[in-house]
């Protein structure tokens, strides 16, 4: 069973009641006693391959070749999974489709812009959306496994290549960032095989660029320390191994990089840590119970105003911050990660319940954000609800002993002129509802 939270701490909740660390976001630069120095080191001789591969069923004798079916991991270099089906000493092709869910436009550019630079790095036979035929000619099929995705039926063997741990390394889920930092760090000697630093994707040469120095003091207050990654690694357009290795061959300060790594490896795969081991991620059945016990205590507290899916969808409550936050997750298809933070708390506390808050932040992100439908979403979302977090004093309606969050200390810590520069651009190339758009969206990422 997962490590009971520590007693309330009533003085330390009454110092910092504006200071949230979310799965994504952390606000001190760095955690003492947990440096990823050693990480620089990464031994080239580990195994790539341990942990990370399940054999479902065998193969078919009278198949051509080895199908890479990349879902996750839609990429052709340092992709551990592809390197893995060459192993097997057959041809290896490698295929995408269109099979992410909730598909729209706007993700369908997205993966389609992705998919040209694929075709053009790819050193093994590549095809996008082809006939299922190619299914039936292979001899096996590897895809990627990841836990807010079915297992495709054709599938012969899954490949874990999500995080620099594989999933396994750790054997439960974990109860918040300190219990899976402490394992995380003793296990990195064993499981990382960093790859060779080779053509670096744009998004992530613009990071390392323009964003990475300065980002332990700037990332919750600019967006431009922002490293916009997220749909990237999301779609595996860029895996977290050609993250880390790019960012450690940077001139960045050591805080820099450890802040960014603390979010990009720690918070990010404590996410996968939970919707592996976790079956009802999807839901607050999730929450320790400290947190469900508390939002009970406060279910018939009073709540308003009381807006409808349709109104956030909107962004029209009364409140200017949190509708500048829908309407770049509206027309950007992201948030900036502390907006996204408020964004979450004030839904709950504009909400009929709190599973009610849970499912129209869930519609939101699977409608529009261009990174969600994915671990980090669901963890992000139950962290506004308490997960992987602590309780907080002094109890306040709706909340009980949640951590809440206003938009006044809000708007005083972000940079909000600067992100809606950013939400304009959106909205005008929105408005013209061109493919050309869509694909330029990319480069928006801060």
């Amino acid at each position: 069973m997962p490590v009971a939270p520590a007693a309330l701490d009533v003085q330390a909740a009454a110092r910092s009641p504006e200071a949230p660390v979310a799965p994504n976001l952390l606000q001190s630069p760095g955690v003492p006693g947990h440096s990823f120095r050693s990480l620089r080191r990464a031994a080239r001789a580990a195994d790539p391959f341990a942990l990370r591969v399940t054999q479902l069923r065998g193969g078919n004798p009278r198949g051509e070749y080895v199908l890479y079916h990349a879902r996750a991991a839609r990429r052709a270099t340092n992709n551990p999974a592809l390197e893995f089906a060459k192993t097997f000493g057959l041809p290896v092709v490698m295929a995408e489709w269109l099979d992410e869910p909730h598909l729209s436009p706007r993700i369908e550019a997205f993966i389609r812009a992705g998919a040209e630079r694929t075709a053009r790095l790819a050193a093994v036979e590549y095809r996008f959306e082809p006939d299922r035929e190619v299914l039936d000619r292979a001899r096996f099929v590897v895809t990627d496994e990841f836990p807010t995705l079915p297992v495709p039926e054709s599938a012969t063997h899954l490949f874990d290549g999500n995080g620099l741990l594989p999933m396994r390394a750790i054997e439960k889920e974990q109860y918040s960032a300190k219990f899976f930092r402490d394992k995380a760090h003793r296990l990195f000697e064993q499981f990382v095989v960093l790859p060779e630093v080779g053509e670096p994707h744009p998004q992530l040469e613009r990071f390392v660029r323009d964003g990475l120095d300065g980002y332990a003091t700037m990332r919750n207050k600019s967006p431009r320390h922002v490293s916009g990654l997220s749909p990237f690694l999301h779609f595996g357009e860029i895996g977290i191994g050609e993250i880390a290795a790019a960012v450690f061959a940077s001139d960045a300060d050591d805080e820099d990089i450890d802040a960014f790594l603390e979010e990009a490896v720690i918070r990010r795969e404590l996410s996968f840590n939970m919707c592996f081991y976790n079956p009802r991620y999807d839901s607050l059945d999730a929450l320790p119970a400290w947190a469900r016990a508390t939002l009970d205590k406060h279910r018939g507290d009073r709540r308003k105003p009381v807006y409808s899916y349709e109104e956030f969808e909107r962004a029209a409550t009364h409140d200017a911050v949190w509708n500048l936050s829908q309407r770049q997750l509206v027309a950007c298809g992201t948030i900036h990660g502390y907006l996204r933070m408020l964004w979450g708390k004030k839904i709950i506390e504009w909400s009929e319940t709190p599973e009610e808050a849970h499912r129209i932040m869930v519609r939101l992100h699977d409608e529009y954000a261009l990174d969600g439908r994915d671990p980090n979403t669901h963890a992000g979302i139950l962290w506004c609800f308490g997960k992987h977090d602590r309780p907080w004093a002094p109890e306040r309606p709706i909340f009980g002993s949640i951590r809440w969050m206003s938009s006044e200390q809000t708007a005083k810590k972000v940079r909000l002129k600067e992100i809606e520069e950013i939400v304009a651009e959106c909205e005008r190339g929105q408005a013209s509802s061109s493919s050309d758009f869509l694909r330029g969206q990319r480069k928006l990422f801060f």
